[in-house]
């Protein structure tokens, strides 16, 4: 009888003590979401372990980036974190690319306002949105490099109900939900200081869930657009793009390609376009989504 309570007393204890471990050795999980995909790693102290998570999703458990199937997505979400006993961690994710739509924002004469999601939402500008700003979800970074522009990524209100219940479902410590392409951006931010002013940076990400390119300005994000799988399409497509920047850019004489992820078809495009391709190494994170996820500088 004796030994039943000093058992019961230490399991006490242990869960009182949870709290007080949780905030002076934080562990926190970063995921990465899409459609088709749940990919993970844990966090210790600000050190990335090995990616741990990386599981397909069922045709239709998440359309658009919207959470369809909240339960099935939650106890999935929940059977992971446990098996890596990443439960009690604090999740960093980031939303599914498909979900978000971006917009730089440039604040020209006027200084950036204190809150400029609300200021966005009073001057109600054309963004070419398909939801209004009054119905969405609003995030805003600065630039490096780029003083007076803001990076803004949105997505339907819907999208971010919907996750966070995913996640409360699943019995987790939900930190933050964030943009994929600020993430990205942030991930890169140390490879493009490097490269000299006013040069055109095309980042090609091929990954098994998306495949796309996009263009960089001084630090600045000006598009981004889909890749086709097949090799010449794919060449044709970067092509494109950068017979639209030389247009609109005809000063510009220098050109860097940036890689994230497998690509073989690298030297066909290396010879098709006669530029290099510079491979980016995101390890050890899996991504360089993951990789910006990571930056304290990025939370709230």
């Amino acid at each position: 009888m004796q030994a039943v309570q000093v058992s019961e007393l230490i399991e006490d204890l242990r869960e009182r003590l949870k709290p007080l471990k949780s905030r002076m050795f934080p562990q926190q999980v970063l995921l990465e979401l899409s459609d088709t995909a749940l990919v993970g790693q844990p966090l210790l102290n600000g050190l990335p372990g090995s990616a741990c998570i990386d599981v397909p999703l069922p045709s239709l458990t998440i359309k658009a980036g919207m959470p369809i199937e909240i339960e099935p997505l939650a106890d999935l979400i929940g059977d992971l974190l446990v098996r890596e006993n990443l439960i009690d961690a604090y999740v960093l994710a980031a939303l599914p690319q498909v979900a978000v739509d971006w917009r730089v924002i440039d604040w020209a004469a006027h200084s950036v306002p204190v809150d400029g999601a609300e200021e966005l939402r009073r001057l109600n500008p054309d963004l070419g949105l398909p939801y209004s700003l009054e119905d969405a979800a609003i995030d805003l970074r600065p630039l490096a490099g780029a003083p007076g522009k803001q990076l803004l990524a949105t997505t339907r209100r819907e999208v971010v109900e919907g996750w966070i219940a995913v996640f409360h479902q699943a019995g987790t410590n939900l930190d933050r939900l964030a943009c994929p392409q600020t993430c990205r951006l942030a991930g890169l931010q140390g490879e493009l200081e490097a490269i000299p002013p006013g040069t055109l940076v095309l980042l090609l990400t091929v990954q098994p869930e998306m495949a796309q390119v996009m263009a960089i300005r001084d630090g600045v994000p000006l598009f981004e657009w889909p890749l086709p799988a097949e090799a010449n399409a794919k060449v044709a497509t970067v092509e494109r793009c950068l017979a639209f920047l030389r247009r609109e850019f005809p000063a510009v004489r220098t050109v860097r390609l940036l890689l994230e992820g497998e690509q073989n078809e690298q030297e066909i495009i290396e010879g098709a376009l006669d530029l290099p391709i510079q491979r980016i190494t995101c390890a050890p994170y899996a991504s360089l989504v993951m990789q910006g996820l990571a930056i304290p500088e990025l939370k709230r």
